[in-house]
Protein backbone atom coordinates (compact mmCIF):
# COMPACT_ATOMS: atom_id res chain seq x y z
CA UNK A 1 0.00 0.00 0.00
CA UNK A 2 3.07 2.29 0.16
CA UNK A 3 2.94 5.13 -2.37
CA UNK A 4 5.35 7.14 -4.51
CA UNK A 5 6.37 9.32 -1.57
CA UNK A 6 7.57 6.40 0.56
CA UNK A 7 9.33 5.07 -2.55
CA UNK A 8 11.29 8.34 -2.66
CA UNK A 9 12.21 7.96 1.03
CA UNK A 10 13.37 4.39 0.44
CA UNK A 11 15.52 5.50 -2.49
CA UNK A 12 17.19 8.09 -0.26
CA UNK A 13 17.71 5.53 2.52
CA UNK A 14 19.38 3.08 0.18
CA UNK A 15 21.58 5.81 -1.33
CA UNK A 16 22.67 6.77 2.21
CA UNK A 17 23.36 3.19 3.35
CA UNK A 18 20.64 3.36 6.03
CA UNK A 19 18.30 0.57 7.08
CA UNK A 20 15.28 2.65 8.10
CA UNK A 21 14.04 6.07 9.16
CA UNK A 22 11.75 6.92 12.08
CA UNK A 23 9.59 9.98 11.41
CA UNK A 24 7.76 11.85 14.16
CA UNK A 25 7.48 15.42 12.85
CA UNK A 26 3.85 16.00 11.73
CA UNK A 27 4.93 17.12 8.22
CA UNK A 28 6.98 13.94 7.74
CA UNK A 29 4.25 11.73 9.20
CA UNK A 30 1.65 13.07 6.75
CA UNK A 31 4.17 12.87 3.88
CA UNK A 32 5.04 9.24 4.56
CA UNK A 33 1.60 7.91 5.54
CA UNK A 34 -1.09 10.52 4.72
CA UNK A 35 -2.07 10.38 8.41
CA UNK A 36 -2.90 13.68 10.08
CA UNK A 37 -5.11 14.38 13.07
CA UNK A 38 -6.16 17.35 15.17
CA UNK A 39 -3.58 16.21 17.74
CA UNK A 40 -0.74 17.19 15.41
CA UNK A 41 -2.13 20.74 15.28
CA UNK A 42 -1.54 21.10 19.02
CA UNK A 43 2.18 21.45 18.09
CA UNK A 44 3.30 19.52 21.15
CA UNK A 45 7.07 19.05 21.38
CA UNK A 46 6.46 15.39 22.22
CA UNK A 47 5.29 13.47 19.14
CA UNK A 48 1.78 12.04 19.03
CA UNK A 49 2.31 9.79 15.99
CA UNK A 50 5.19 8.18 14.12
CA UNK A 51 6.04 6.29 10.94
CA UNK A 52 8.80 3.73 10.39
CA UNK A 53 9.96 3.47 6.79
CA UNK A 54 12.43 0.59 6.21
CA UNK A 55 14.83 0.80 3.28
CA UNK A 56 13.96 -2.77 2.26
CA UNK A 57 10.82 -2.87 0.14
CA UNK A 58 9.79 -6.26 1.58
CA UNK A 59 9.42 -4.72 5.06
CA UNK A 60 6.20 -2.85 5.91
CA UNK A 61 5.80 0.88 6.41
CA UNK A 62 4.43 1.11 9.95
CA UNK A 63 2.18 3.89 11.26
CA UNK A 64 2.04 4.34 15.04
CA UNK A 65 -0.82 6.34 16.58
CA UNK A 66 -2.91 6.57 19.77
CA UNK A 67 -5.38 3.71 19.94
CA UNK A 68 -8.26 6.17 20.41
CA UNK A 69 -7.53 7.50 16.90
CA UNK A 70 -7.96 4.19 15.09
CA UNK A 71 -11.46 5.25 14.07
CA UNK A 72 -9.91 8.21 12.26
CA UNK A 73 -8.26 5.80 9.82
CA UNK A 74 -11.68 4.43 8.94
CA UNK A 75 -13.04 7.96 8.58
CA UNK A 76 -10.13 8.93 6.30
CA UNK A 77 -10.88 5.93 4.13
CA UNK A 78 -14.56 6.86 3.94
CA UNK A 79 -13.52 10.31 2.60
CA UNK A 80 -11.44 8.71 -0.13
CA UNK A 81 -8.14 9.77 1.49
CA UNK A 82 -6.88 6.60 3.20
CA UNK A 83 -3.55 6.32 4.93
CA UNK A 84 -0.80 4.60 2.95
CA UNK A 85 0.83 2.53 5.71
CA UNK A 86 1.14 -1.25 5.45
CA UNK A 87 0.84 -1.86 9.18
CA UNK A 88 -0.61 0.01 12.16
CA UNK A 89 0.57 -0.10 15.78
CA UNK A 90 -1.13 1.63 18.68
CA UNK A 91 -0.18 3.18 22.01
CA UNK A 92 -1.81 5.04 24.88
CA UNK A 93 -2.22 8.82 24.98
CA UNK A 94 -2.58 9.71 28.66
CA UNK A 95 -5.53 7.44 29.54
CA UNK A 96 -7.78 8.34 26.58
CA UNK A 97 -7.43 4.88 25.07
CA UNK A 98 -8.00 3.11 28.38
CA UNK A 99 -11.25 5.04 28.83
CA UNK A 100 -12.27 4.41 25.21
CA UNK A 101 -11.98 0.65 25.80
CA UNK A 102 -14.23 0.73 28.87
CA UNK A 103 -17.58 -1.02 28.40
CA UNK A 104 -20.62 1.18 27.88
CA UNK A 105 -23.89 -0.80 28.13
CA UNK A 106 -25.79 2.00 26.39
CA UNK A 107 -23.46 2.35 23.41
CA UNK A 108 -24.98 1.70 20.01
CA UNK A 109 -22.30 0.45 17.62
CA UNK A 110 -22.23 2.44 14.39
CA UNK A 111 -20.59 1.92 11.03
CA UNK A 112 -17.49 3.91 12.02
CA UNK A 113 -16.99 1.91 15.21
CA UNK A 114 -17.47 -1.35 13.35
CA UNK A 115 -14.91 -0.30 10.73
CA UNK A 116 -12.43 0.61 13.46
CA UNK A 117 -12.90 -2.73 15.20
CA UNK A 118 -12.42 -4.54 11.89
CA UNK A 119 -8.97 -3.01 11.59
CA UNK A 120 -7.81 -5.08 14.55
CA UNK A 121 -8.27 -8.22 12.51
CA UNK A 122 -6.74 -6.80 9.33
CA UNK A 123 -4.05 -4.18 10.00
CA UNK A 124 -3.20 -3.56 13.65
CA UNK A 125 -0.23 -5.54 14.88
CA UNK A 126 0.46 -6.36 18.52
CA UNK A 127 -1.11 -4.88 21.62
CA UNK A 128 -1.59 -1.32 22.82
CA UNK A 129 1.69 -0.03 24.30
CA UNK A 130 1.92 2.37 27.24
CA UNK A 131 3.55 5.13 25.11
CA UNK A 132 5.01 5.91 21.72
CA UNK A 133 8.59 4.97 22.67
CA UNK A 134 7.60 1.46 23.76
CA UNK A 135 5.62 1.01 20.57
CA UNK A 136 8.56 2.14 18.43
CA UNK A 137 11.04 -0.16 20.19
CA UNK A 138 8.81 -3.22 19.74
CA UNK A 139 7.99 -2.43 16.12
CA UNK A 140 11.66 -1.97 15.20
CA UNK A 141 12.61 -5.23 16.92
CA UNK A 142 9.71 -7.15 15.35
CA UNK A 143 10.89 -6.15 11.87
CA UNK A 144 14.51 -7.12 12.44
CA UNK A 145 15.80 -3.56 12.73
CA UNK A 146 17.61 -3.98 16.07
CA UNK A 147 21.31 -3.43 15.46
CA UNK A 148 20.57 -1.40 12.32
CA UNK A 149 21.55 2.05 11.07
CA UNK A 150 18.44 4.18 11.58
CA UNK A 151 17.83 7.85 10.76
CA UNK A 152 15.48 10.08 12.75
CA UNK A 153 13.87 13.40 11.89
CA UNK A 154 14.00 14.11 15.64
CA UNK A 155 17.28 13.00 17.17
CA UNK A 156 15.73 13.08 20.65
CA UNK A 157 13.65 10.05 19.64
CA UNK A 158 16.76 8.32 18.37
CA UNK A 159 18.70 9.10 21.54
CA UNK A 160 15.98 7.61 23.75
CA UNK A 161 15.76 4.46 21.64
CA UNK A 162 19.55 4.04 21.78
CA UNK A 163 20.15 5.07 25.39
CA UNK A 164 16.87 5.42 27.28
CA UNK A 165 14.42 3.13 29.02
CA UNK A 166 13.81 1.00 25.91
CA UNK A 167 17.47 1.06 24.78
CA UNK A 168 18.26 -0.87 21.60
CA UNK A 169 21.59 -1.57 19.92
CA UNK A 170 21.06 0.80 17.00
CA UNK A 171 23.25 3.34 15.23
CA UNK A 172 21.37 6.64 14.94
CA UNK A 173 21.79 9.46 12.43
CA UNK A 174 20.05 12.72 11.53
CA UNK A 175 17.33 12.20 8.91
CA UNK A 176 16.33 15.85 8.34
CA UNK A 177 18.40 16.42 5.21
CA UNK A 178 17.32 13.07 3.79
CA UNK A 179 13.66 14.01 4.18
CA UNK A 180 14.18 17.39 2.53
CA UNK A 181 15.77 15.66 -0.46
CA UNK A 182 12.83 13.27 -0.69
CA UNK A 183 10.11 15.88 -0.23
CA UNK A 184 11.42 18.62 -2.51
CA UNK A 185 10.73 16.60 -5.69
CA UNK A 186 6.97 16.21 -6.03
CA UNK A 187 5.03 13.13 -7.07
CA UNK A 188 2.32 13.35 -9.73
CA UNK A 189 -0.35 13.38 -7.00
CA UNK A 190 1.39 16.20 -5.15
CA UNK A 191 1.70 18.26 -8.31
CA UNK A 192 -2.03 17.95 -8.93
CA UNK A 193 -2.76 18.97 -5.35
CA UNK A 194 -0.50 22.01 -5.75
CA UNK A 195 -2.43 23.02 -8.87
CA UNK A 196 -5.62 22.93 -6.80
CA UNK A 197 -3.90 25.02 -4.11
CA UNK A 198 -2.98 27.46 -6.88
CA UNK A 199 -6.61 27.82 -7.95
CA UNK A 200 -7.55 28.78 -4.40
CA UNK A 201 -4.54 31.08 -4.04
CA UNK A 202 -5.74 33.02 -7.09
CA UNK A 203 -9.21 33.33 -5.57
CA UNK A 204 -7.80 34.59 -2.27
CA UNK A 205 -5.39 37.16 -3.74
CA UNK A 206 -8.02 38.53 -6.12
CA UNK A 207 -10.66 38.76 -3.41
CA UNK A 208 -8.12 40.48 -1.16
CA UNK A 209 -7.34 43.10 -3.79
CA UNK A 210 -11.07 43.68 -4.32
CA UNK A 211 -11.48 44.53 -0.62
CA UNK A 212 -8.75 47.16 -0.45
CA UNK A 213 -10.28 50.57 0.12
CA UNK A 214 -9.65 53.90 1.78
CA UNK A 215 -10.60 54.06 5.44
CA UNK A 216 -10.04 50.39 6.37
CA UNK A 217 -7.22 49.60 8.78
CA UNK A 218 -4.74 46.82 8.02
CA UNK A 219 -6.03 44.77 10.96
CA UNK A 220 -9.63 45.06 9.72
CA UNK A 221 -8.51 44.12 6.23
CA UNK A 222 -6.59 41.08 7.53
CA UNK A 223 -9.69 39.86 9.35
CA UNK A 224 -11.66 40.09 6.10
CA UNK A 225 -8.96 38.16 4.22
CA UNK A 226 -8.87 35.46 6.91
CA UNK A 227 -12.65 35.00 6.55
CA UNK A 228 -12.28 34.71 2.75
CA UNK A 229 -9.75 31.92 3.31
CA UNK A 230 -11.89 30.07 5.81
CA UNK A 231 -14.92 30.25 3.51
CA UNK A 232 -12.78 28.66 0.76
CA UNK A 233 -11.59 25.87 3.06
CA UNK A 234 -8.13 27.40 3.51
CA UNK A 235 -6.58 27.68 6.98
CA UNK A 236 -4.93 31.08 7.61
CA UNK A 237 -1.44 30.78 9.07
CA UNK A 238 -2.48 32.66 12.22
CA UNK A 239 -4.98 35.33 13.24
CA UNK A 240 -4.30 37.19 9.98
CA UNK A 241 -4.38 36.15 6.36
CA UNK A 242 -1.46 38.36 5.33
CA UNK A 243 2.26 38.08 5.96
CA UNK A 244 3.30 41.63 5.17
CA UNK A 245 1.89 45.03 5.94
CA UNK A 246 1.75 47.54 8.69
CA UNK A 247 3.58 50.47 10.13
CA UNK A 248 6.29 51.06 12.69
CA UNK A 249 6.20 54.43 14.49
CA UNK A 250 3.77 55.56 11.80
CA UNK A 251 6.09 54.72 8.90
CA UNK A 252 5.69 51.86 6.45
CA UNK A 253 8.64 49.49 6.88
CA UNK A 254 8.54 46.74 4.26
CA UNK A 255 11.43 44.81 5.83
CA UNK A 256 9.37 43.94 8.91
CA UNK A 257 7.10 40.92 8.96
CA UNK A 258 3.67 41.05 10.56
CA UNK A 259 3.88 44.67 11.72
CA UNK A 260 0.63 46.33 12.68
CA UNK A 261 -1.11 49.15 10.88
CA UNK A 262 -3.79 50.79 12.99
CA UNK A 263 -4.27 53.84 10.78
CA UNK A 264 -6.78 53.73 7.92
CA UNK A 265 -5.38 53.00 4.46
CA UNK A 266 -5.30 56.10 2.28
CA UNK A 267 -5.16 57.23 -1.33
CA UNK A 268 -1.89 56.36 -3.04
CA UNK A 269 -0.77 53.87 -0.39
CA UNK A 270 1.35 50.92 -1.51
CA UNK A 271 0.19 47.62 -0.05
CA UNK A 272 2.03 44.29 -0.18
CA UNK A 273 -0.44 41.42 -0.57
CA UNK A 274 1.17 38.16 0.52
CA UNK A 275 -1.57 35.73 1.37
CA UNK A 276 -0.40 32.61 3.18
CA UNK A 277 -2.54 29.70 4.24
CA UNK A 278 -2.78 25.93 4.15
CA UNK A 279 -5.09 23.78 2.04
CA UNK A 280 -5.01 19.99 1.90
CA UNK A 281 -1.75 20.14 3.88
CA UNK A 282 0.00 22.33 1.28
CA UNK A 283 1.01 25.97 1.57
CA UNK A 284 -0.34 28.90 -0.41
CA UNK A 285 2.41 31.45 -0.99
CA UNK A 286 1.31 34.06 -3.54
CA UNK A 287 2.41 37.68 -3.55
CA UNK A 288 1.40 40.77 -5.46
CA UNK A 289 1.78 44.52 -4.97
CA UNK A 290 -1.25 46.83 -4.86
CA UNK A 291 -1.82 50.58 -4.84
CA UNK A 292 -4.93 52.37 -3.61
CA UNK A 293 -5.94 54.64 -6.46
CA UNK A 294 -3.92 55.42 -9.55
CA UNK A 295 -0.21 54.63 -9.09
CA UNK A 296 2.40 57.30 -9.66
CA UNK A 297 4.01 56.83 -13.11
CA UNK A 298 7.46 56.31 -11.59
CA UNK A 299 6.12 53.56 -9.31
CA UNK A 300 4.30 51.89 -12.20
CA UNK A 301 7.60 51.91 -14.12
CA UNK A 302 9.42 50.42 -11.12
CA UNK A 303 6.86 47.64 -10.78
CA UNK A 304 6.90 46.80 -14.48
CA UNK A 305 10.71 46.75 -14.52
CA UNK A 306 10.80 44.32 -11.59
CA UNK A 307 8.13 42.21 -13.30
CA UNK A 308 10.26 42.02 -16.44
CA UNK A 309 13.27 40.95 -14.36
CA UNK A 310 11.10 38.39 -12.60
CA UNK A 311 10.01 36.92 -15.93
CA UNK A 312 13.64 36.68 -17.03
CA UNK A 313 14.30 34.55 -13.95
CA UNK A 314 11.21 32.40 -14.61
CA UNK A 315 12.59 31.61 -18.08
CA UNK A 316 15.62 30.07 -16.36
CA UNK A 317 13.64 27.77 -14.04
CA UNK A 318 14.79 24.51 -15.61
CA UNK A 319 16.49 21.32 -14.43
CA UNK A 320 20.23 21.82 -13.93
CA UNK A 321 20.02 25.55 -13.12
CA UNK A 322 21.35 26.67 -9.73
CA UNK A 323 18.83 28.91 -7.94
CA UNK A 324 21.74 30.91 -6.54
CA UNK A 325 22.36 32.31 -10.04
CA UNK A 326 18.91 33.90 -10.32
CA UNK A 327 19.35 37.02 -8.12
CA UNK A 328 22.13 38.33 -10.35
CA UNK A 329 19.80 38.13 -13.35
CA UNK A 330 17.25 40.39 -11.65
CA UNK A 331 19.88 42.77 -10.29
CA UNK A 332 21.56 43.21 -13.66
CA UNK A 333 18.20 43.92 -15.28
CA UNK A 334 17.35 46.61 -12.71
CA UNK A 335 20.79 48.16 -13.07
CA UNK A 336 20.57 48.22 -16.87
CA UNK A 337 17.20 49.99 -16.77
CA UNK A 338 18.50 52.55 -14.27
CA UNK A 339 16.58 51.55 -11.13
CA UNK A 340 18.27 53.07 -8.08
CA UNK A 341 19.75 50.76 -5.43
CA UNK A 342 19.36 47.51 -7.42
CA UNK A 343 21.13 45.77 -4.49
CA UNK A 344 17.89 46.25 -2.53
CA UNK A 345 16.25 43.57 -4.71
CA UNK A 346 15.94 40.37 -2.67
CA UNK A 347 15.42 37.17 -4.65
CA UNK A 348 14.83 33.83 -2.94
CA UNK A 349 13.98 30.58 -4.72
CA UNK A 350 12.87 27.81 -2.38
CA UNK A 351 10.98 24.57 -2.38
CA UNK A 352 7.44 24.55 -0.99
CA UNK A 353 4.98 21.88 0.06
CA UNK A 354 3.96 20.85 3.57
CA UNK A 355 6.20 23.71 4.77
CA UNK A 356 6.65 27.18 3.24
CA UNK A 357 10.42 26.65 2.99
CA UNK A 358 11.57 23.23 1.83
CA UNK A 359 15.20 23.84 0.92
CA UNK A 360 17.37 20.87 -0.15
CA UNK A 361 20.49 22.31 1.46
CA UNK A 362 22.21 20.68 4.42
CA UNK A 363 21.03 21.90 7.84
CA UNK A 364 21.04 24.77 8.71
CA UNK A 365 19.44 25.77 5.41
CA UNK A 366 17.62 28.95 6.42
CA UNK A 367 20.77 31.06 6.62
CA UNK A 368 23.10 32.20 3.85
CA UNK A 369 23.60 28.61 2.63
CA UNK A 370 19.94 28.46 1.58
CA UNK A 371 20.20 31.81 -0.20
CA UNK A 372 23.27 30.61 -2.10
CA UNK A 373 20.98 28.14 -3.83
CA UNK A 374 20.58 24.57 -5.00
CA UNK A 375 20.38 22.77 -8.34
CA UNK A 376 16.84 22.55 -9.74
CA UNK A 377 15.52 19.07 -10.55
CA UNK A 378 12.59 18.00 -12.67
CA UNK A 379 9.28 17.81 -10.72
CA UNK A 380 10.41 20.20 -8.00
CA UNK A 381 7.93 22.83 -6.80
CA UNK A 382 9.82 26.14 -6.65
CA UNK A 383 8.52 29.35 -5.12
CA UNK A 384 10.24 32.33 -6.75
CA UNK A 385 10.09 35.31 -4.40
CA UNK A 386 11.21 38.78 -5.52
CA UNK A 387 11.11 41.76 -3.13
CA UNK A 388 12.40 45.24 -3.90
CA UNK A 389 12.99 47.33 -0.78
CA UNK A 390 14.32 50.48 -2.42
CA UNK A 391 13.19 53.67 -0.70
CA UNK A 392 12.98 56.07 -3.65
CA UNK A 393 9.57 55.00 -4.98
CA UNK A 394 8.45 52.43 -2.42
CA UNK A 395 8.43 48.64 -1.98
CA UNK A 396 7.45 46.13 -4.65
CA UNK A 397 6.93 42.41 -4.25
CA UNK A 398 5.82 39.46 -6.39
CA UNK A 399 5.91 35.68 -5.91
CA UNK A 400 4.67 32.60 -7.74
CA UNK A 401 5.01 28.84 -7.27
CA UNK A 402 6.21 26.82 -10.28
CA UNK A 403 6.22 23.12 -11.09
CA UNK A 404 9.44 22.24 -12.91
CA UNK A 405 9.14 20.11 -16.03
CA UNK A 406 11.83 18.85 -18.37
CA UNK A 407 12.20 22.09 -20.30
CA UNK A 408 10.70 24.87 -18.20
CA UNK A 409 8.27 25.85 -15.48
CA UNK A 410 4.49 25.76 -15.08
CA UNK A 411 3.01 28.43 -12.82
CA UNK A 412 0.44 27.13 -10.35
CA UNK A 413 -0.93 30.69 -10.03
CA UNK A 414 -2.68 32.46 -12.89
CA UNK A 415 -3.16 35.93 -11.37
CA UNK A 416 -1.30 38.35 -13.69
CA UNK A 417 1.92 39.92 -12.41
CA UNK A 418 0.39 43.39 -12.53
CA UNK A 419 -0.26 46.11 -9.97
CA UNK A 420 -3.48 45.35 -8.14
CA UNK A 421 -5.84 47.46 -6.09
CA UNK A 422 -8.82 49.80 -6.51
CA UNK A 423 -8.64 52.60 -9.08
CA UNK A 424 -10.61 55.87 -9.08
Amino acid sequence: MSDARTARIRDELQASGLDAIVLTHPHDVVYSSNYNSILERWWQQEPLSAVIVPAARDKPVTLLLPEANVALLAEMESRGKPDTADEVRVFEMLNFCEVARANDPHARPGALGEAARAMYTKRIAGSCHPDIMSALAVALADHGLAGSRIAFDDLRIGWHLAHGRDAMAIEISDGLDLMMRARVVKTADEQQRLREVGRLADAVIQASADRLRKGVTWDEFQAEVAKIMIDLGVSPVDEGGMLFGGAFSGEFIPELFRTRHDRPLDDGQIVILETQGIYDGFWIDINRTAVLGNPRPEFQRLHDTIRDGFEKMVALLKPGVNTGDLPQVAMEHLRAVGISAPEKCLVVAHGIGHMPLEIPVAFPSHGLAGARGFVIEENMAISLDCLYFGGEHGPCHMENVYLINSDGAESTYQTPLELMGPRW
